[in-house]
Order: C-alpha cells, then sequence, then structure tokens
C-alpha cells in the first residue's frame, strides 16, 4: 500500500508540476490571454489541487488539513468567478494589469516549485535550490496572488452590481481575506523558519 501511496503522489506532483509549467509557457509566449485553453487548465490543474485537501486528511502528507483547504477553497472560488461571471474586457486592471495577470504569474510560479519540491523530496533528492525557492518565493508572490484574486472579486462584484446577494456573499469574503491573510501568511513564514534553518 505504502509503494502504491508513493507511485500516486509521484504522479500527481509531477503532472501538476508540468501542467502549471505548460500555463506559464503557455502565458508567457501568447502575451498572457484570457482565453478557453488557458482558462481550461488553469480549472484542471486548480481543481486537481482540491485532492490535496484529502491527502492532508489522510496522513498521507504532513500539510494541516484546514489551512490547505483554505487556500485551495480561495483559489477555487476565484477559479469559478472566471469561468461563470467575468469576461476579459471586465477585468478591472491598472496599466494593462489584471488580476488575471497577477494570479497567473504569483499561481503559477508558486505551484512549479512547490510540486518540483515535492516531486524531488518522494524520491530522496534534497535539491537546496528548489526548497530555497519553494519556501522563499512566496514571500513577493503570496501578496501578489491574493491581491489579484481580490481584483478578480471585485471585478466580478461590479460586473454583478454591488448589491446583488452574490456581491453581498463575495464582500462577505473579501472581508475573511483580510481577516485569514496575516494568519495564511504568517503560517508559511513559520514553515519558511522551519525548512531553511
Amino acid at each position: 500500500m505504502r509503494d502504491l501511496m508513493k507511485s500516486y503522489l509521484l504522479s500527481y506532483n509531477i503532472l501538476l508540476a508540468i501542467g502549471w509549467a505548460i500555463l506559464l509557457i503557455y502565458q508567457i509566449m501568447n502575451g498572457f490571454p484570457i482565453d478557453r485553453f488557458s482558462i481550461v487548465l488553469l480549472t484542471v490543474v486548480q481543481l486537481a489541487a482540491l485532492l490535496e485537501i484529502v491527502h492532508a486528511g489522510l496522513d498521507w502528507v504532513s500539510s494541516p488539513v484546514v489551512t490547505t483547504a483554505m487556500q485551495i477553497m480561495s483559489r477555487v472560488l476565484v477559479v469559478f468567478l472566471i469561468c461563470f461571471f467575468i469576461s476579459p474586457e471586465q477585468y478591472w486592471s491598472w496599466n494593462g494589469i489584471s488580476g488575471w495577470h497577477l494570479i497567473i504569474i504569483a499561481w503559477t510560479v508558486t505551484e512549479i516549485f512547490r510540486y518540483f519540491f515535492y516531486f524531488t523530496n518522494l524520491i530522496g533528492k534534497d535539491i537546496s535550490f528548489l526548497k530555497t525557492m519553494r519556501y522563499s518565493t512566496f514571500l513577493p508572490l503570496y501578496p501578489i496572488g491574493v491581491t489579484g484574486e481580490v481584483l478578480i472579486i471585485l471585478s466580478v462584484m461590479a460586473v454583478l452590481g454591488w448589491t446583488t446577494i452574490l456581491s453581498i456573499l463575495l464582500g462577505i469574503i473579501l472581508i475573511s481575506y483580510v481577516v485569514l491573510f496575516p494568519k495564511m501568511f504568517g503560517h508559511m513564514l513559520n514553515q519558511r523558519r522551519k525548512k531553511l534553518t
């Protein structure tokens, strides 16, 4: 059973690392389009991350279930909003940079390093560069990603109208971002301290 679980986790991590890398390369090579291919690939890799909650719950990995669930569910919400509530011209942007650009950069770079790091750990390789990147890229990328998520949520609220029931619910979620961000970022800082010392 242990070998089967390890084989599964190896496959899971390498496939997601490759999926995120394909998304990043495609985005860079094509000028960060918000197109069907990008949305489908983003949806697939992000929904596959839901399995991480299961992995944590089954103690296959050492990640805390609640923290893992909070991080993944906020992203799943954003992907859901991208898929069903907003078109490319409706994204709020500043100097041509929208929430889409921010999440693509933050999520892809973070996940490429994270999944490759997990993969190499599973095969018994301790690659210090990957470990450093895994526990350091979040310093700039976590706030960038959260900002992108917030911009997408605000864009959807503007499209729906600020007083609709869904917009009010999204507003409550935005408040949770403000409340929970310091806790989540602090958790990552603690992880960094433990892993890089």
